[in-house]
């Protein structure tokens, strides 16, 4: 029988262009201590400081060896080496922004993705590749990170097919989106990615939670609408999942890291076990869109979203349902849609109504404790700046996308939220705007910490 998996910890790891050094954690699998000529593919991970634990008391982890663990002992997946690269912290560069930095960070934050990617495949890689048995090319080395760590593994992916076969992007930071403070405006986007459009020899996974705030599946799901159309074949070369109730955090990514590993590494195909059509089950005739997140679910463990679906309508007077989900209302009413996925079948019911605003009203205050220097502004949910009001009470109103989904905990600075009254971690509060809002909420005790100035925040400090 194979050992148990190992971590083996690098500290200082000197980075030449970056001049700065960082700890890497390396995870064995089961069985490399034993199989002396056995060589193993590699995935690179981006923020490996939370990979395989918490990097405080009461913060989150992927826990990503625990899926690999389980996913290698059960047979699914191949077994992997995992190269966790702990981040340095966007104080006045970001390590995984290339060219460009959102326009409120551009003035402090300088863009030094360049030079981490430099690091990755010219000091970090072959070291690996000679202290361990590695198969060191490209469709055996891959790439994974989540939110601004997704946008990096984009770039570097797209930019080094010859190094990096494999690229699994979660969340990813696409676009920077944002809220009028005073609920009059729209959104405002800021697009942060430089478009590929060449079919490479790349695979490619791409997903996004529906309860991530101004992280809109859209943005995601466009970029894979456009891979698909230059050549990435779906579901072999590209995969795409839109996650329900997901939120922009690690428990929520290393929750569903189990899925990509077996999109990239699993070794026999999963079978379609069942289908399921989600997201809203009514569409307008005026106002919003409505698009079916259907998900077809595996029997090896594997999501997908279906992007190509062969839709029924039973009364196709009232709406019908286009390959890609999108429903087309005709008239008010209801009717019954199914789509097969290799034989099998899902059926829900969709209503069809007058109208639906795009945008509804969520307005939003809070108590919080008495404080001798209180700050001008509090952070609630993605984006959500509460200003204050006199006291120890803070509010703000906005126009958010209907549907849009946020957990969260209130924030007053760089990762520091609130905490339970006795100052342990607070589960996230959540709610979908589905329709105007009106939320009130009450903070008991916010976290021991200090606080950066304004000027030297990024976007991670304000949100995370």
């Amino acid at each position: 029988m194979p050992g148990q998996s190992a971590i083996v910890t690098i500290d200082s790891f000197y980075a030449r262009r970056l001049n700065n050094e960082r700890r890497i954690l390396v995870y064995l699998p089961p069985g490399y201590e034993e199989r002396t000529s056995k060589r193993y593919p590699v995935l690179y991970m981006h923020a490996g400081q939370r990979a395989f634990e918490p990097a405080k008391p009461g913060t989150e982890s992927w826990n990503i060896h625990k899926a690999a663990d389980r996913l290698i002992e059960e047979g699914i997946i191949e077994e992997i080496i995992i190269v966790a690269i702990a981040h340095v912290r966007p104080v006045t560069s970001n390590e995984y922004y290339h060219f460009v930095a959102p326009a409120a960070e551009a003035k402090h934050i300088a863009c030094t993705g360049l030079d981490y990617e430099h690091f990755i495949i010219r000091d970090l890689k072959p070291y690996i590749d000679r202290r361990f048995r590695t198969l060191p090319g490209p469709a055996n080395t891959g790439l994974i990170g989540s939110s601004a760590g997704g946008l990096s593994t984009y770039h570097i992916g797209f930019r080094n097919p010859d190094v990096f076969g494999k690229l699994i992007m979660l969340s990813p930071y696409f676009v920077k989106a944002w809220l009028d403070e005073n609920g009059e405006a729209k959104l405002g986007e800021e697009t942060l990615y430089r478009p590929y459009t060449d079919k490479l020899p790349l695979k490619l996974w791409f997903d996004i939670g529906d309860a991530e705030g101004l992280f809109l599946p859209r943005h995601v799901r466009g970029v894979v609408d456009r891979l698909v159309a230059a050549g990435y074949r779906y579901g072999e070369d590209i995969g795409y999942l839109l996650k329900p109730d997901a939120a922009h955090q690690e428990a929520d990514w290393g929750e569903r890291v189990h899925i990509p590993l077996i999109f990239m590494f699993g070794k026999t195909p999963g079978r379609v076990a069942a289908v399921e059509l989600l997201g809203r089950d009514s569409a307008a005739l005026k106002g919003m869109k409505t698009q079916i997140n259907a998900v077809a679910r595996y029997d090896n463990g594997l999501e997908l979203s279906v992007l190509n679906g062969d839709y029924r309508v039973q009364d196709p007077e009232v709406l019908e349902v286009l390959p890609d989900g999108t429903v087309k209302p005709k008239r008010e009413g209801e009717t019954a849609v199914t789509l097969t996925v290799d034989g099998v079948e899902a059926t829900r019911t969709y209503r069809v109504v007058n109208e639906l605003s795009e945008f509804v009203n969520v307005a939003m205050s809070v108590e919080v404790p008495p404080e001798s220097a209180p700050a001008e502004s509090i952070y609630g949910g993605m984006g959500m700046k509460l200003m204050r009001d006199g006291g120890g009470r803070y509010a703000g109103r906005f126009l958010v996308p209907r549907d849009t989904g946020y957990r969260f905990r209130f924030t007053r600075g760089f990762r520091r939220f609130e905490t339970a009254a006795d100052g342990s971690a607070l589960p996230n509060r959540a709610f979908r705007a589905a329709e105007d809002l009106v939320l009130h909420y009450k903070v008991e005790r916010w976290e021991e910490k200090a606080v950066d100035s304004p000027e030297r925040r990024s976007h991670a400090d304000q949100t995370f």
